[in-house]
């Protein structure tokens, strides 16, 4: 019998009989035999068991590598358009500063035009004014010619005048005679002062028409320039109004891309700490997969353990 349990068959029933020494030594060897049968068996259920959930963690196990190792490559992906996204933030942000000082500059140049244009408005104002004045002083010459005109007028009339009465004078000094021969000298010479006089006359009012004529032309070009003047004026009252409205618009726009130049440099800040925070997600899940195939590896062994614990159960015969 005791060759039998030795060679691993545990099946064997050992009856006894008697209480001697030989019976005793039988009892030892039953109760050997059922303890070492139960041995067995419990180490035959327990690296089924085991070879069993070594199974099943190795299953799990590969499982979740395979989830780690999609969860590496999306967290790469992520990671990358995190980064893509932190490029495109921080270039917005960088075409707004950049949009901003050119708004700036823009603003310093509208406000040197609006200034070059209120200069411009106050000179033509001005020149309007001088304009003005000039034709006023102008129209007062015209008044003066025309007031000449008329003391040339009286002038003449007396001339004429003064001529009728030397032709008369001189015909009665023709009738007189002898006596009447030197008055007729006198009237002659009358006369031809009456003449030479009523030539200058003509001359002045020649020269007073002319005059006449050129301060209506000036008058009146005076007037058109003045028209113009006032139509420039008014031409550069609204660019000086159009130019206000730009740099307020240009200085509204400043404003705007500086909130946004803000608001970029906010959200870039933001996209960098999910980066970050996405690299440590994905330094962790790195550590978690190599510890989860050091799991599999360790199931793999386990199971291998089990299955030599199985063949050497499998040696006794229960």
């Amino acid at each position: 019998l005791a060759e039998v349990v030795a060679s691993g068959d545990l099946t064997q029933s050992i009856h006894v009989e008697g209480r001697d020494e030989p019976a005793r030594l039988l009892n030892a060897l039953k109760s050997m035999q059922q303890s070492l049968r139960n041995t067995i068996q419990s180490i035959a259920d327990s690296s089924n068991q085991l070879a069993s959930a070594s199974e099943e963690l190795h299953a799990v196990t590969e499982d979740s590598t395979r989830a780690l190792h999609q969860q590496n490559a999306e967290i790469e992906q992520a990671a990358t358009a995190v980064n893509e996204m932190t490029a495109a933030v921080e270039e917005v942000a960088r075409n707004a500063v950049s949009t901003s000082e050119a708004s700036r500059a823009s603003t310093v140049t509208a406000q040197q035009g609006r200034e070059q244009v209120r200069q411009t408005v106050s000179s033509i104002s001005q020149l309007a004014d001088d304009v003005n004045g000039t034709a006023g002083e102008v129209e007062k010459l015209a008044e003066r010619v025309r007031e000449i005109s008329k003391v040339l007028d009286v002038i003449r009339s007396i001339a004429e005048q003064t001529n009728l009465l030397a032709l008369n004078a001189a015909i009665e000094a023709a009738r007189a005679g002898d006596a009447g021969r030197g008055f007729a000298v006198v009237a002659d010479e009358v006369r031809a002062l009456a003449h030479r006089t009523q030539q200058s006359t003509q001359e002045i009012e020649q020269m007073i028409g002319a005059i006449q004529s050129g301060t209506d032309q000036a008058v009146g070009s005076m007037q058109s320039s003045n028209n113009r003047a006032r139509s420039t004026l008014e031409v550069a009252q609204a660019a000086g109004a159009a130019l206000e409205l730009i740099t307020q618009a240009i200085s509204s726009i400043n404003e705007r891309n500086l909130v946004i130049a803000s608001a970029s440099e906010e959200q870039a800040q933001v996209a960098r700490e999910v980066d970050r925070n996405l690299v440590n997600i994905r330094d962790l899940s790195l550590q978690s997969s190599a510890g989860a195939n050091q799991t599999s590896a360790a199931s793999q062994e386990l199971s291998r353990l089990a299955i030599d614990l199985n063949n050497l159960v499998a040696r006794f015969k229960v």
